[in-house]
């Protein structure tokens, strides 16, 4: 015996469904990339207290040291992140460059948060003042 098989064409009101979400898609991913703001300034944090403040505009390089060991911190062109670090996993310099507002970059092992905050206002969207 020999099956038959049908095709099935999509019918009409699957087409508009598909057409809708892909539309939809693409407004969210642009209003999610047109909305990103540069930061302006780099936090960084040891133990949970800001040990520093760095602006994003300036190139540097700095050595953070805490008990637990050091991080290597690069600013450049805009952009910040870890090129160094003696934990034993890496995972912050793995993180790679960090350069809008609300990006953050953490070490667990040194206990060690970088983040980036707006550069007109430090502000948060979500939590207020």
């Amino acid at each position: 015996m020999r099956q038959s098989r049908k095709k099935i064409a999509p019918k009409r009101g699957d087409i508009f469904l598909i057409v809708g979400c892909l539309l939809a898609a693409l407004v969210c991913c642009g209003l999610w990339l047109g909305l990103r703001k540069d930061g302006g300034t780099v936090i960084v944090e040891q133990e949970g207290r800001e040990t520093a403040r760095y602006a994003l505009n300036e190139d540097r390089t700095v050595k953070i040291e805490g008990r637990a060991g050091y991080n290597l911190l690069v600013i450049r062109g805009g952009e910040a992140w870890l090129s160094e670090a003696d934990c034993p996993n890496l995972l912050c310099v793995k993180t790679g460059k960090i350069r809008y507002a609300g990006q953050s970059i953490v070490c667990l092992p040194h206990r060690l948060a970088v983040r980036i905050v707006g550069g007109a206002s430090a502000l948060d969207a979500v939590t207020g003042p």
